[in-house]
């Protein structure tokens, strides 16, 4: 890359040459603040020995100064158009360029630490998030995401947003908010503002039930309405057994899952994993 792509310039001129607009169906918006990108990639930790993964490059806003960063890096990009343009502007060979939905990527096959880097867009932000969050090697999380997406994925206990995610992100360590992005910085422009925030995992992820803890933890939320025993009793296929449990961890039968905490989910994860041996 010869220069900085975050800017109005470079964006429109790009998209003219090869007869594009953004695509509703990939949630694109271009980043035209260069300032504000060198300062979200300012944010990440160092990558010596690790590696940076980009989600969602687009022209390469991020990566223009991604590329300064040491690190192995790879980045993951659906739109082809876009995958076409980032190889023909990066030239180096150490770089690894992935033109494939990020859901559907393993992310286990990598055995050095992972930061990740990315812009979200709005319809897969959730999903993404657990996905990375899952990914035991993913060691930071610096994501660029709208408004009402960041407070809905970091929502606290006892509102009606407080879901499995917001349960998740507590258990790695939590969240920060890093940058608030007007809705001027892109193009097109979207109707609401984006925030960037970051997760740097402090869990230590030794916890021998976490996968059935993330397993049990979404299960209680299957139907928000019902109480945690009829989640549980349909969980367990044993309504005997949910009201043992629940008595056990001396937890009121009539609780919804939006009122228990963290500590609840991981002592109920502990009795579900001790009845099961």
């Amino acid at each position: 890359m010869n220069g900085p792509v975050a800017n109005k310039e470079y964006v429109c001129k790009h998209l003219d040459i090869y007869d594009v607009k953004a695509l509703k169906k990939y949630g694109q918006n271009f980043l035209i603040d260069d300032e504000l990108a060198n300062n979200i990639v300012d944010k990440i930790n160092d990558g010596k020995n690790k590696i940076l993964l980009e989600i969602g490059p687009g022209l390469g806003a991020l990566t223009y100064h991604l590329l300064n960063k040491k690190g192995q890096k790879i980045l993951v990009e659906i739109d082809p158009v876009m995958v076409d343009h980032l190889t023909h502007q990066i030239k180096d060979e150490n770089i690894e360029i992935i033109n494939k939905d990020f859901l559907n990527i393993n992310l286990n096959k990598y055995e050095n630490e992972i930061i990740v880097l990315g812009n979200l867009p709005y319809y897969v932000t959730t999903e993404i998030v657990e996905k990375l969050i899952k990914c035991k090697n993913v060691k930071q999380m610096t994501l660029m995401v709208q408004k009402e997406a960041y407070f809905r994925l970091i929502s606290p206990i006892n509102t009606k947003e407080y879901s499995p995610i917001s349960i998740f992100i507590e258990y790695l360590g939590g969240s920060k908010l890093v940058q608030k992005v007007s809705r001027h910085a892109y193009i097109p422009e979207p109707h609401v503002d984006s925030l960037v925030f970051q997760i740097n995992v402090t869990n230590d992820r030794t916890y021998e039930n976490e996968k059935l803890f993330f397993q049990v933890t979404k299960a209680m939320f299957k139907m928000r309405r019902k109480t945690i025993l009829n989640n549980l009793t349909a969980y367990l296929n044993d309504k005997n057994k949910a009201l043992e449990i629940l008595k056990d961890l001396n937890c009121l039968e009539t609780k919804r899952p939006e009122q228990l905490d963290l500590k609840f989910y991981i002592n109920l994860t502990n009795e579900i994993a001790k009845n099961a041996k």
